[in-house]
């Protein structure tokens, strides 16, 4: 019997799979780690164990992996382990893979059928002193913070209903609650949109649910003081396509943008929509309050940025229109106007955006995140200050992709956006990565510290930093 990956571009290069669980002690050090950066800087990301059922797949749809760099006191150790599933058991089990296409289970083999097929691969959710993989598609796995194994499922003793749960949960930095959604609440391709809130101690507290225009795409959306806000854009699923074998996304430039805003303390109809043309954003900044108006910082492009995501007219991929740049929306609550304005805050492809978690959903003045010069992979480390309106990027160098940074205050005194940035730097050409600490006075100043790791590591999507104080809380649960 022949077990191979194929040799496509989702499988090799850069993408080749690593399939190894890791434990790394004393990772080498260049520079001095700042006092500030005590805890553990965790990552999630795809990884699959076997090769994919039918010949071939995205990248997005591998087995979910955690890892995690363990800083203490100028030390640094690092672990990886996969997430175990209940996708990953099952074809562990069976030595080969038994679920199909991304989010088609109508692509699997029947001695699954109805099994949970997350792979709980994307990003992560750190509450109540525990620490949880997500995707959006399924509910949360939740993982031991120090040594990543998995301990299982959770759906917060019964009390969700919502099949699914968003791969980007929100901190409220005065209430310190967990604010979620799950789009395609009722199942695949439906449109109800779930949301509500989860206390610090990790007791769900609110489900509510509402009915989106259409079924699509809802990867992130964003919360000031007293909205929540949903990007709906046309990044569409259909049943019957997925019923066909087909795609579960499509592009259907035929339908306009939505941005439903609720009140967080109101009820689901009071949800009021604004709408202007198909437009596509991955991942949003901030969202913050100005009087009558409420604005949105996202990463915006004119058509999907995927060409992996077929185009409902047929039209091929175009990488012009699927530039996505950093750019605000503004709503006027107090008019009756329909529509928003949009203004691009800069002029370089970004996405994998971070702030200050202090002022998450309240004005803020510095942003953080992964950029790019037009045609390359993420190779930069981008900063916007609203205040000057000044940008600068630190540069990582020729054949260096950049993964999403992690802001750390340097006190918890210091004022907003002061501190450290981190961030996974692969450099595949000499077969090894670091992770590299800028001082946000000035990126471009380059790194006060590298951490030495003596191999590529594989993409992730998300990172997550825990200070090392509610690490210790947590060991003691």
């Amino acid at each position: 019997m022949s077990i191979q990956f194929p040799q496509t571009p989702g499988f090799t290069g850069v993408n080749k799979p690593m399939r190894m669980e890791i434990d790394l002690f004393e990772l080498e050090v260049e520079g001095v780690i700042p006092e500030a950066i005590n805890g553990a800087m965790y990552r999630c990301g795809p990884d699959p164990q076997l090769p994919p059922r039918l010949g071939d797949d995205i990248f997005i749809n591998g087995d979910g992996q955690v890892s995690g760099f363990y800083f203490s006191d100028g030390h640094v150790d690092f672990r990886l382990r996969y997430v175990r599933t209940e996708k990953f058991e099952l074809e562990r089990a069976a030595r080969k893979a038994l679920f199909g296409a991304y989010r088609n289970p109508f692509t699997d083999d029947p001695s699954v059928a109805g099994r949970d097929r997350t792979t709980a691969n994307t990003a992560l959710m750190w509450n109540g002193g525990r620490l949880y993989a997500l995707k959006e598609d399924g509910r949360p796995y939740e993982v031991n913070p120090m040594t990543l194994e998995t301990i299982g499922r959770n759906d917060f003793g019964g009390a969700m209903a919502s099949r699914t749960f968003t791969a980007h949960v929100k901190y409220d930095p005065e209430t310190h609650d967990v604010i979620w959604h799950g789009y395609a609440a009722d199942g695949e391709a439906t449109n109800a949109i779930a949301y509500g809130t989860i206390a610090p101690d990790g007791t769900l507290v609110s489900e509510q649910r509402f009915t989106a225009p259409y079924a699509s795409m809802i990867h992130d959306f964003a919360f000031t003081e007293n909205y929540i806000l949903f990007p709906i854009m046309p990044v569409t699923s259909d049943p019957e396509r997925l019923a066909a074998g087909g795609s579960h996304w499509a592009w259907d430039g035929t339908k306009p943008t939505y941005v439903g805003i609720v009140p967080r303390n109101g009820a689901p109809e009071d949800i009021r929509y604004f709408k202007g043309p198909a437009r596509w954003s991955f991942h949003t900044l901030n969202a913050f309050e100005e009087g009558d108006r409420i604005h949105l910082d996202l990463t915006v492009s004119e058509r999907v940025g995927f060409p992996d995501i077929p185009i409902l007219d047929g039209s091929p991929f175009d990488p012009d229109k699927g530039r996505s740049l950093l750019t605000r929306w503004t709503f006027d609550m107090s008019s009756n106007d329909e529509g928003f304005s949009e203004t691009v805050l800069w002029d370089h492809p970004a996405d994998f955006f971070e702030m200050d978690p202090r002022v998450a959903g309240r004005p803020y003045r510095h942003g953080f995140m992964a950029a790019k010069e037009k045609d390359m992979v993420f190779n930069m480390i981008g900063h916007i200050d609203h205040a000057t309106g000044e940008t600068r990027a630190y540069h990582a160098g020729a054949g260096a992709s950049v993964q999403e940074p992690v802001f750390v205050p340097r006190s918890a005194e210091a004022p907003e956006g002061d501190g450290y940035l981190l961030a996974v730097v692969n450099h595949r050409a000499e077969n090894r990565a670091e992770v590299v600490i800028l001082d946000t006075d000035d990126i471009t100043a380059g790194p006060v510290a590298r951490v030495h790791v003596p191999m590529p590591l594989r993409m992730t999507f998300h990172s997550e930093f825990v200070p090392q104080a509610e690490l210790e809380t947590a060991a003691a649960l």
